[in-house]
């Protein structure tokens, strides 16, 4: 099915990199509040996909804390190396930046608690390929949460043609083999999708967190 869509995928361009770190961007959510609303809690293995600027390092860094771990990667050298050098300045010590390729993630099996997708799927060219490498990564029991623009006219982003909607975005999660939670919106422009990764399905599930966290 991911090959219907696979022809919208818009890349960031590099050369605007630093764009991606202007404190404006702090008007389309607030990181704090909806991190830990989707789950986020100190001591997990995080996985942040396509990282750009690591414009959200420092809020993912500081709810996980000492215990926890923030695994950058993205698939620009250029955005590495700014991340890279932006996480050492702000001395985040819990934060490691790495080269990724399109749909395959430096990081071992069954490895991360939770991945954090902030305006990266639309970007995607095999979507449910690369959902399945995020499964992949994931421990049996963890959770996905992506943020990406709304499928409408704005004055932020890029065009709505080239990115997807909350609905398409699930089905590809689901052909991926993901559990969709929940849609929720974040913010005017954007909206959230809160997923799970379940490998080993007990007779009776039971979340430790609420489906979705944060949310009555």
């Amino acid at each position: 099915m991911y090959a219907i869509f696979k022809s919208m995928a818009h890349k960031f361009d590099p050369s605007k990199l630093q764009k991606l770190d202007n404190p404006e961007r702090l008007e389309l959510f607030d990181p704090h509040k909806v991190f830990r609303e989707f789950g986020l809690k100190g001591g997990m293995k995080v996985l942040d996909v396509g990282t750009g600027a690591g414009f959200y390092l420092p809020y993912l860094s500081e709810i996980v804390g000492q215990s926890g771990k923030v695994y950058a990667v993205d698939i620009e050298p250029l955005a590495v190396d700014y991340a890279r050098k932006k996480a050492e300045n702000l001395g985040l010590f819990n934060v490691e930046v790495a080269l990724s390729k399109e749909n395959q993630i430096p990081l071992p099996d069954d490895f991360i608690d939770f991945v954090c997708m902030i305006f990266v799927f639309h970007e995607l060219e095999n979507p449910v390929e690369f959902a399945r490498e995020i499964k992949r990564v994931c421990k049996p029991l963890s959770y996905l949460a992506i943020i990406d623009w709304k499928k409408e006219e704005r004055d932020k982003g890029p065009p709505p043609e080239e990115v997807y909607s909350e609905w398409e975005v699930g089905l590809m999660l689901e052909e991926a083999g993901l559990r969709v939670g929940r849609v929720v919106e974040v913010g005017q422009h954007c909206y959230g999708i809160y997923a799970m990764i379940i490998k080993e399905e007990p007779e009776k599930f039971q979340s430790p967190i609420k489906i979705p966290p944060g949310l009555a």
